[in-house]
């Protein structure tokens, strides 16, 4: 009895101190965004690109990730339990490699060969996720509220490296920073690693589940579309507009960063709340019916995030507006509307990932429609990241100079569509230059010019010299 308790605690200590590895990835990718320019000697003012640029690879190759585990899952695969002591310790070694590529390099550093090893360190991230959260099933709530924890340990980390740095004096904040927090990263999965072999060492993968769900896939979806639909739309939503435009490209480096920190610590509001909630039985965890059919009212944190979203628009649009100059100097106002924008996405997930397997019979959960429920707001994220990626781009092209403004005598109804179309261009021009092998150039924007320069031997006569020796010099701009 005793060993069956003690079992149970490491299991859930597993499912909390996976929850809290796996989210250490994205931060490190984007909200170490402008020390990671830094460190690569790029201009900050870069910065919203460069998140956009990591944000789109990194969620498609995170979606592959997924979306190959369930596919293997559907398939009734096995060894999943197996599978998982390979994935962990294989993430593990990701940060390990990325802790060597970004200390090495010199000045400029590797910053192309850091940009592959996170988009490798996604693909393990999705199939480790994916994997776990099936086989830590039984103990998900640990998991899921140690996954805003990540945040607020991220941001807590920032804020005592910056503090701490100041008074002892750190030279390279840009560099140590980010070192350290991927030596965070590898002991974080490294503890993961070893405490899921012992604990899952001699276990086979579960069968069955809640007692499942016995309606077909199409009759599921129709008791399951308000969750799924929510999470698709909210969280996907939230990839559009966080954190390149708000805040970063609507009030500069300095002061988005300090917004970005504390939204950290805000988006474990609404997953801790409802993790609250599910304790005492009020959750969204159950078929959204009779008493219950409440939780549909849910979809007014959606309606908040797209008025947020407009706003965000509206202030990159017109700068003469009362409004947008409030918004683009006063970081109170703009870290507000960010943080509210924030918390109704992170409300409509939650809700949604809670809702979305619950709404067949009571006390039931579908498994199908849960992993259908995951692959629909990847693909979302992946999506909307695109379309914010593209209208990022255009605008910046033209920020700079409203003489030329390219919608300035349109109607608002043509100069939506304008931008709409013009961002979804770019945006498919992105998905087949999603991957770069000069991620450098892809920021800064300007292609590195390759002269050639002859060393000749002196002659003062009028003939033409002769070349000899051929040397070749790079001349790099905007760097």
């Amino acid at each position: 009895m005793a060993d069956k308790k003690e079992s149970g605690t490491l299991e859930k200590i597993v499912a909390f101190l996976a929850g809290l590895s796996f989210y250490q990835l994205p931060y490190l990718a984007l909200a170490t965004g402008k020390y990671t320019l830094g460190r690569f000697m790029i201009s900050p003012s870069f910065v919203s690109i460069y998140i956009n640029r990591i944000n789109v690879s990194f969620r498609i190759i995170t979606l592959l990730g997924i979306t190959t585990m369930t596919v293997y899952s559907q398939c009734k695969g096995r060894y999943k339990t197996q599978l998982c002591m390979a994935f962990f310790p294989l993430l593990h070694l990701c940060y390990i490699f990325l802790l060597f590529v970004y200390a090495s390099g010199g000045a400029q550093g590797h910053m192309t060969l850091y940009y592959w090893g996170i988009l490798i360190g996604s693909f393990v991230l999705g199939l480790c996720f994916t994997t776990a959260v099936e086989i830590l099933s039984a103990n998900v709530v640990c998991l899921l509220a140690a996954l805003p924890m990540a945040g607020i340990v991220v941001s807590l980390y920032h804020l005592s490296f910056l503090v701490i740095g100041s008074f002892i004096g750190v030279s390279d904040v840009n560099y140590w920073l980010v070192v350290c927090q991927i030596i965070m990263g590898a002991l974080l999965t490294g503890s993961s690693a070893i405490l899921y072999i012992v604990a899952y060492w001699n276990k086979k993968d579960a069968t069955g589940g809640d007692g499942g769900d016995p309606d077909p896939f199409m009759t599921a979806f129709a008791k399951a579309w308000s969750p799924i639909l929510l999470i698709t739309l909210g969280y996907g939503l939230h990839s559009a507009f966080y954190s390149a435009i708000a805040p970063y490209k609507l009030i500069g480096v300095r002061k988005g960063y300090t917004i970005d920190m504390t939204i950290l610590f805000t988006s474990a509001i609404a997953p801790l709340s409802v993790l609250v909630l599910k304790e005492k039985d009020m959750g969204p965890n159950k078929p959204w019916r009779d008493s219950d059919a409440i939780w549909h009212a849910s979809w007014i944190f959606f309606v908040i995030e797209v008025f947020c979203a407009v706003i965000f628009a509206c202030s990159l649009h017109f700068p003469e507006w009362r409004l947008t100059k409030v918004v683009r100097s006063n970081a109170l106002v703009l870290g507000f509307l960010t943080v509210l924008y924030d918390t109704c996405a992170q409300a409509t997930r939650t809700i949604g990932t809670n809702g979305a397997d619950t709404q067949g019979q009571p006390k039931t959960s579908n498994n199908i429609m849960n992993t259908f429920n995951t692959f629909t707001y990847s693909l979302s994220q992946v999506i909307f990241a695109f379309l914010g990626d593209g209208y990022v781009k255009t605008y910046s092209k033209y920020e700079h100079n409203r003489e030329r403004w390219p919608t300035k005598h349109y109607t608002n109804k043509r100069a939506f569509w304008f931008w709409t179309w013009s961002a979804t261009k770019v945006s498919y021009h992105t998905l087949g230059t999603a991957f770069t092998t000069d991620l450098r150039s892809e920021v800064i924007g300007k292609k590195e010019l390759l002269f050639i320069v002859y060393a000749d031997d002196t002659n003062d006569s009028s003939k033409p010299t002769k070349a000899k020796d051929p040397k070749v010099m790079k001349i790099v701009h905007g760097i």
